[in-house]
């Protein structure tokens, strides 16, 4: 059973404003940057393939350096370790505006993608800790608002500031010093009785809860939507100009679109939990993203492709918040981190094989039919809302910070 919330209200709310802001300063790591690699390109002379490294040895290492981050957070506790992230996240922001050598630069990037790994799992993890019940939705919820107005305004701020120089944009990555330091000083670990230290075994631990079938589902459900919602970045803007004639502008309004909904609907999410039991909800959230995918797939109408955007993004908040929520609740304090930075890495797997199966698929099937297989296989997975039941309670019951 998860651990007990001992968090006073004042340290909860304050370590939850941190999480908001990690998150949002996580992006900084890519989404202000992105706007900047053409010029880099240009002004630094170098080939495509060397530009897609800037990306790749940042990601890779933060897809592979979640986990141990996870173990050790358990370990010593969220506030070293998300503080140290962060802080060395920042600090290869400054180190890498004085690399030279395109390889020393390249190796500096691949350190900042390790510090990255623990950043956003490290935020699940301690509103896990400070929230329980409609608090923790609710936290959840603005964690991803959070992250989407990051997601969003960051690439406008990115591509104002290239005028001044491709390496200006990075320079908003030194933001994460000053705010490590922050939560080294005032972020509060959650106190772990001796029983719970006790029982803080590291890897093994965690991999023994995958036993459960609840646990299975609710990773289950991590995976569907993560590779639902990266086959769709991935292809959804050629099924739409390719196959319903729509313009490029167009594609990239549906996904905008889905994309905005979906924060509407994360920001709403403390009403929204009263319409019914969470994985009712999650129902709900699986059929219309099922639904929508239908549609996108066979109707070129573009008010209906609208409503098919609407309707996916609607979807896809739900999702996103409630599964975060199971996720940060389903495991006491003295696992937590370690489950979901293993949370976090197979979501990440979903992502890198999202692109490559279907595109693999759309060799032999015409690409509507790829999508309308993508709807049907999220339609059946409306059943992991039954087994999902008995992960409930952790987003039923209401424990008050102390």
């Amino acid at each position: 059973m998860p651990a007990t919330v001992t968090l006073s209200l004042r340290d909860a709310k304050r370590n939850a404003l941190f999480a908001y802001a990690s998150g949002f300063v996580a992006f900084t790591g890519a989404q202000l940057i992105a706007p900047s690699l053409p010029t880099m390109r240009d002004t630094l002379g170098l080939t495509e393939a060397q530009l897609g490294l800037v990306m790749s040895v940042y990601l890779l290492p933060a897809a592979l350096a979640a986990i141990p981050l996870g173990v050790l957070a358990d370990r010593l506790g969220r506030r070293r370790v998300l503080g140290y992230a962060m802080v060395g996240f920042g600090v290869a922001g400054a180190l890498l505006q004085i690399s030279s050598d395109f390889t020393v630069f390249l190796g500096v990037r691949f350190i900042q993608g390790v510090m990255f790994a623990g950043l956003l799992p490290l935020t699940m993890t301690v509103l896990g800790d400070a929230f329980s019940g409609v608090d923790l939705v609710r936290a959840q919820g603005r964690r991803s608002v959070a992250m989407s107005l990051a997601d969003g305004v960051l690439p406008v701020v990115g591509g104002a500031l290239v005028g001044f120089g491709w390496f200006v944009p990075w320079l908003g990555q030194l933001v994460a010093i000053p705010l490590g330091v922050a939560i080294l000083i005032r972020l509060v670990d959650v106190p772990f009785t001796s029983a719970e230290r006790a029982k803080r075994l590291g890897l093994r631990s965690v991999v023994s809860l995958f036993r459960s079938i609840p646990i299975l589902a609710l990773q289950y459900a991590g995976f569907l939507r993560m590779f639902v919602k990266f086959s769709l970045i991935t292809f959804l803007p050629v099924l739409l100009v390719d196959t319903h004639d729509a313009s490029p502008a167009f594609a990239g309004l549906v996904l905008g679109t889905a994309a905005f909904t979906g924060t509407i609907i994360a920001a709403s999410i403390g009403r929204l939990s009263k319409w019914g039991r969470p994985t009712t909800l999650v129902a709900g959230g699986v059929t219309l993203m099922a639904l929508a995918i239908a549609t996108l797939a066979l109707s070129p109408w573009r008010p209906l492709l609208m409503a098919g955007a609407i309707a996916y993004g609607a979807g896809d908040g739900l999702m996103g918040v409630f599964t975060n929520s199971f996720v940060t609740s389903a495991t006491g304090s003295d696992q937590r981190a370690s489950f979901v930075a293993v949370t976090g890495a197979i979501r990440n797997f979903a992502k890198f094989a999202a692109p490559a199966a279907v595109g693999a698929v759309i060799l032999t099937l015409p690409i509507s039919n790829a999508f309308v297989a993508i709807s049907a296989i999220t339609l059946v997975s409306v059943a992991i809302a039954i087994p999902l039941r008995h992960l409930e309670q952790g987003l039923t019951d209401q424990q008050a910070p102390a």
